[in-house]
């Protein structure tokens, strides 16, 4: 479970099993009892998954954070992916 950074307690990580086998997330996780899921999108834009534990004031923080570090995220995506010969694989959003 390749670490991409840590923000003070928070741990910002992915799961190359995942990575096989869904779109690209994130998970971020205190060590303990909360952990969430963010879908990341090719145009960079962000959408929560599933959240457990977490109170709406964190999540906004782990929000402002991936938004921040969006680029070093999708760059490390990308070199994780071609290093491993995985297919980069973003989420697509439906239209109505």
């Amino acid at each position: 479970m390749p670490t991409l950074f840590t923000e003070g307690s928070l741990r910002f990580f992915f799961v190359m099993f995942d990575l096989l086998n869904e779109p690209f997330h994130l998970h971020v996780g205190d060590g303990g009892r909360k952990l969430c899921k963010y879908w990341i999108f090719a145009d960079s834009s962000i959408e929560l998954a599933e959240s457990k534990g977490f109170k709406q004031r964190e999540l906004n923080g782990i929000y402002t954070t991936l938004q921040t570090r969006m680029s070093q995220i999708q760059e490390a995506y990308g070199d994780y992916c071609t290093k491993n010969k995985i297919q980069i694989n973003y989420k697509t959003r439906w239209s109505n």
